[in-house]
């Protein structure tokens, strides 16, 4: 879902930077997107390929981007930034592949079985970004398609260091053709229709890309570009590299009839040299073009149209040699943009070819976050965040900024309150914790004073054993009786027990006659009675 104009340009500062590491020079485009506008802030380049063919490892070569960038950077007075980086086209790898009908591709689900297959290093040891594409155009029934974007972590990472050591944040990484789609796409929508061949020529590759309804469906890259250029311009005229570009640069594909014998010699020369090299970078294009065209229908509209850019894509002739060569309409494309003065006016431009993909470099970091639609991009996801987290616009920030203060006061009187509250209600139980300690210290204390309740004394129910008598004693020795009287009442003693008047055993009460006295135990209680002499 696209977001609203007002909030595209509150939420991104629309700060675009380009870094080109090419393997003849870098390149570095800064500019400034806004909703109506995209507006050129400057543009610097350095040769590094003499540094480059004398560094012996991956680091060094590393070291002499890094340094390049950085005083590209102080030089120009560019403000450190996100960057768009563009690896080498030969260090990144393109793949497209046609899925089953039907089949849904979901970056959570991981890739299919067919996209893994065609990853040509160790998949743990790989970056891929994969993008989903609609069914070609005419294929029935229709099969959605999708491109695959690899390359080695290593490759990655040296390209993510570069950056960092210029002082820049990596925000997107891609190769030479995908940064010429994103500038195609942006500024030749309008002619999204149509099937049309891009060729990017640089220094040592060229990067060729068959754009169907305005998204990639093939694309190669070829070691025949400006290098091999020079290349053959150096053998013909058996000079160093340096006077072979300049001849090359001068006279290019052209032979005009306005010059000395002796220039328009040296451009026939020129010219039959760069011959074979333009033939061959034909048949590169049209074999990029045949494989496109195997996987579509036989009454497939023809393609009419290449566009080229790149460094070499100006070089004199070259468009009407090729045209002649594939038999198809040749452009030369120039973005058109516009140009800030030193006095801050404003002036439409149209950007060298050189700087085409660059431009589409830039682009790649808004149109990422800007279109509402899945982009490729080799920077790892974290770093991917964190670094258009960080470019948020200014005025968006001060837009927020006193809402922002508000709510933040308010959550620390919130705060505050809260504590509050808990420190009082907490006084408060304490306060009335010692209250009802202090009642129940008290009711102890008057309980203490009182005297204390009379201890009712039980009635021993054999206490009238103590009183009684002996009225007489009678039987043998063998059986003797005890008459006792008390009370009133008769009492008789014989067989260790107590009888009273009625002949019934007193309960409890057990009786033993001994030498002086009558023995009556009751309740552990022992009653002596003296016998009478």
């Amino acid at each position: 879902m696209k977001k609203p104009a007002a909030v595209r340009s509150l939420l991104y500062s629309g700060d675009l930077l380009a870094v080109d590491l090419g393997t003849f020079a870098v390149k570095v485009l800064s500019m400034k997107a806004k909703e109506r506008s995209l507006t050129v802030i400057g543009s610097a380049s350095r040769e590094v390929w003499r540094e480059l063919s004398g560094a012996k490892t991956e680091e060094e070569k590393s070291e002499v981007y890094a340094r390049v960038v950085r005083e590209l950077m102080a030089e120009h007075a560019f403000k450190p930034r996100n960057a768009s980086i563009s690896l080498s086209g030969n260090t990144v790898i393109l793949r497209f592949l046609t899925l089953p009908a039907g089949h849904e591709f979901s970056p959570d689900a991981g890739l299919p079985p067919e996209a893994r297959a065609l990853i040509p290093f160790d998949e743990s040891e790989a970056i891929v970004s994969a993008l989903p594409l609609d069914s070609a155009k005419g294929v029935k029934p229709p099969r959605p398609e999708m491109m695959l974007t690899m390359a080695q972590k290593k490759t990655v990472r040296d390209g993510m260091d570069v950056a960092r050591k210029a002082g820049l944040r990596p925000a997107v990484i891609v190769n030479d053709a995908l940064a010429l789609v994103n500038a195609y796409q942006f500024f030749e929508g309008k002619k999204a229709d149509e099937t049309v061949v891009l060729a990017g020529i640089g220094a040592s590759a060229t990067s060729v890309v068959v754009l169907e309804g305005g998204s990639p469906r093939a694309a190669r890259v070829v070691n025949i570009a400006g290098a091999a250029f020079t290349r053959a311009v150096k053998r013909e005229f058996d000079v160093d590299l340096e006077e072979a570009e300049r001849l090359k640069l001068a006279h290019g594909l052209s032979v005009p009839g306005n010059r000395s014998p002796e220039e328009e010699a040296a451009a026939a020369r020129v010219a039959r040299a760069l011959k074979p090299a333009v033939k061959d970078l034909t048949a590169e294009i049209q074999r990029t073009l045949d494989v496109f065209l195997e996987r579509r229908p036989a009454g497939y509209p023809p393609v009419r149209r290449l566009v080229l850019a790149g460094g070499s894509a100006e070089l004199a002739g070259l468009a009407g040699r090729l045209a002649a060569d594939t038999g198809l309409e040749v452009d030369v494309f120039r973005p058109i943009v516009n140009t800030a003065a030193k006095d801050g006016s404003l002036g439409v431009i149209k950007l060298p070819a050189a700087l085409a993909g660059p431009c589409g470099l830039a682009l790649s970091n808004t149109l990422l976050r800007r279109w509402g639609q899945s982009r490729i991009n080799l920077v790892p996801r974290k770093a991917r965040r964190s670094a258009i987290i960080r470019d948020v616009s200014p005025g968006f920030w001060r837009l927020i900024a006193g809402p922002a203060i508000a709510a933040a006061a308010l959550s620390v009187y919130a705060v505050r309150a809260v504590n509050t509250v808990n420190q009082e209600t907490a006084m408060e139980q304490s306060l009335e914790a010692a209250t009802r300690k202090q009642a129940e210290a008290e009711l102890r204390f008057e309980a203490k004073k009182k005297p204390a309740a009379p201890v009712k004394r039980v009635e021993n129910p054999f206490a009238y054993l103590a009183r009684l008598t002996i009225s007489g004693v009678f039987g043998d020795a063998r059986n003797t009786h005890v008459m006792l009287n008390g009370d009133g009442t008769v009492f008789v003693a014989r067989g260790g027990r107590l009888y009273n008047g009625d002949e019934e055993e007193v309960a409890g009460v057990r009786s033993e006659i001994r030498d002086n006295s009558l023995a009556l135990t009751a309740n552990g209680r022992v009653y002596l009675i003296d016998l009478p002499k």
